[in-house]
């Protein structure tokens, strides 16, 4: 028989009466968003390591190109050139000031459905996180922010015009937890409405960046190793990018926006009663570049997640 997803008289988390159901796999009283943020901020402090460490091997291979090519910035004494040159920079700062509204989406059921443990869990979500990075130079203004109370992200990353290579990154989730009771598979999606806004200026070889993504993602976190003091906790995962910009081309003046745009992704994994799995979407955003006359570079992402959807099916052990 078809299954049936239960009434709600009203829209709520979790269409349920009585004790929720769904706060028996939650896993919400065996961690903490103490721990997630500090899980999350060791992996991003890693990925910011791995940005530093490109951005300075494309800034040298730059540097080479500029010197076979000549002189890769115009002559400032040159009225029209620095003309044309103080309208881009204001080009810029007009797009940095800018601010993306963020997505209205309709309100939406949570519910449990028959069978399998299915459910579609609407906000208020159970964490939220928000993480800037930097890296060495003259410092991005970052920004972002996160609500699991109403599931909606901001980020934004602007390149300094002050001349030297720097750039930065801001990473924001909103989640929900769970643990099975089992081994089992678990199967999650999410349908985020995102409006976004990226441009980078580039003059002759000067190194710029802008990129940004949105994405599902699912961690599964050995929660008993902090008691050890244990890192690195996150043992298991599974992702999927929804949308996705990685703009580095120089030598060009290029951008793009769109407000509204309807995201899906789904991903899966095998999961155990030993690890607890945090549930999340991801806002992804930063920026590189050398100062201007050089390069800038701008990318923005604002994000509205409706709801977070799972299915979870017991591993059958069949006996001989």
């Amino acid at each position: 028989m078809p299954k049936k997803q239960s009434r709600a008289a009203k829209p709520s988390r979790r269409a349920t009466t009585g004790p929720d159901p769904l706060r028996w796999f939650s896993g919400a009283d065996s961690i903490s968003e103490n721990l997630v943020r500090k899980e999350l901020g060791n992996l991003r402090q890693r990925k910011a390591r791995e940005l530093e460490q490109n951005g300075k091997l494309r800034q040298n291979n730059a540097k080479q190109l500029s010197e076979l090519e000549g002189s890769s910035l115009p002559d400032l004494s040159d009225p029209k050139k620095a003309k044309a040159l103080a309208a881009l920079l204001a080009s810029h700062e007009k797009l940095a000031g800018q601010k993306l509204a963020a997505p209205v989406v309709k309100g939406g059921l949570g519910g449990v459905l028959a069978g399998e443990i299915s459910a579609t869990l609407v906000p208020p979500f159970d964490f939220d996180v928000v993480i800037p990075t930097e890296l060495a130079g003259p410092p991005a203004d970052v920004s972002g922010s996160s609500s699991k109370a109403s599931g909606q992200m901001s980020a934004s990353a602007i390149s300094s015009s002050d001349h030297g290579f720097g750039g930065g990154s801001m990473f924001t989730t909103v989640g929900v937890y769970f643990h099975p009771p089992t081994a089992g598979t678990l199967s999650v999606s999410a349908k985020p409405k995102f409006s976004f806004q990226w441009w980078t200026n580039s003059l002759g070889t000067s190194l710029v960046r802008s990129f940004g993504s949105v994405g599902l993602t699912v961690f599964g976190v050995d929660v008993a190793s902090q008691t050890t003091g244990a890192v690195g906790t996150i043992v298991s995962g599974a992702h999927e990018t929804t949308f996705t910009w990685d703009k580095t081309q120089s030598g060009q003046i290029d951008l793009d926006f769109e407000s509204d745009v309807e995201g899906s992704a789904s991903t899966s994994l095998a999961v155990n009663h030993t690890l607890v799995y945090l549930l999340f979407v991801e806002v992804d955003v930063g920026v590189e570049g050398v100062g201007w006359p050089g390069s800038l570079a701008g990318a923005k992402l604002s994000v509205t997640v409706p709801s977070i959807s799972y299915d979870y099916r017991v591993t059958q052990v069949v006996s001989a």
